[in-house]
């Protein structure tokens, strides 16, 4: 029996051995290799095109954690911004464009990240909703965009987005002055319709808004003011439906 008892327990023993030697080598092989930061950052450039958005993300937060000294940063700070820009999340877009910004003002392409802080702006804007606030954001970074950067290649897109931006804050104000003229607010509707024509002179609502001013006026029985107004609808665009209201208004006031 003793042999048989000496047999078993050396058998537990090795059992033992093998088990935390197969334990050990199974830990040693499941630890995950160390990428370098330029790998890091051409898998988070890989996953990004694939669109593997949070993967890449995930690539480009770890090279930014760990080699905050890397050339690489550059380049992943920049990435990391557009991942968030390209999934919609702009305004985590607008936070890593100005991060950009802040660490590298003098490099080489300061202004895409000025010009897409902007554009993340404008993306934020909810033509719905009466809060304008992303609008104007938008508005002063590209003006301040095409001041500090007329070479950039980007100045044409700025300038369009520039125009987008007036013609919805025009529009909005447009139609809130059009609100109070067909609720019978002249007052109010004529104070809107004269700050349109001052801040947005050009806009394409100028003709009607000047109709509108006639219209107010003339229920308002400041008929003087309405003449004004109806003639310079007529002078403006004498072929238009305006001008034909307007002049049917004149000949019902003589």
């Amino acid at each position: 029996m003793l042999p048989f008892r000496l047999f078993s327990k050396f058998g537990s023993f090795f059992t033992l051995v093998s088990v935390l030697a197969l334990l050990f080598a199974c830990t040693t092989t499941k630890k995950e290799r160390t990428y370098s930061a330029n790998e890091l950052l051409q898998q988070g450039k890989r996953l990004g095109k694939e669109k593997e958005t949070e993967e890449a993300k995930a690539k480009i937060q770890l090279l930014l954690e760990d080699y905050p000294d890397s050339k690489e940063r550059t380049a992943a700070t920049m990435l990391l911004a557009d991942l968030h820009y390209s999934g919609e999340e702009y305004e985590e877009a607008k936070f890593h464009y100005q991060k950009f910004i802040e660490l590298y003002p003098a490099h080489q392409f300061v202004d895409r990240a000025h010009f897409y802080k902007a554009k993340s702006s404008f993306k934020l804007t909810d033509l719905a909703s009466r809060d304008l606030t992303p609008v104007h954001s938008a508005l002063e970074g590209f003006e301040r965009f095409v001041q500090d950067f007329p070479q950039s290649s980007y100045l044409k897109q700025a300038k369009a987005k520039i125009t987008q931006c007036l013609d919805i804050l025009a529009q909005n104000m447009f139609e809130i002055g059009k609100f109070y003229y067909r609720t019978g607010s002249y007052q109010a509707a004529i104070l809107r319709l004269k700050r349109l024509k001052v801040e947005y002179p050009k806009h394409s609502y100028i003709l009607e808004a000047e109709f509108l001013l006639g219209e107010s006026y003339y229920h308002e029985q400041n008929f003087s003011e309405a003449t004004a107004y109806y003639k310079t609808v007529i002078k403006n665009s004498p072929r238009s439906e305006f001008a034909k209201e307007a002049r049917l208004r004149l000949k019902a006031m003589r």
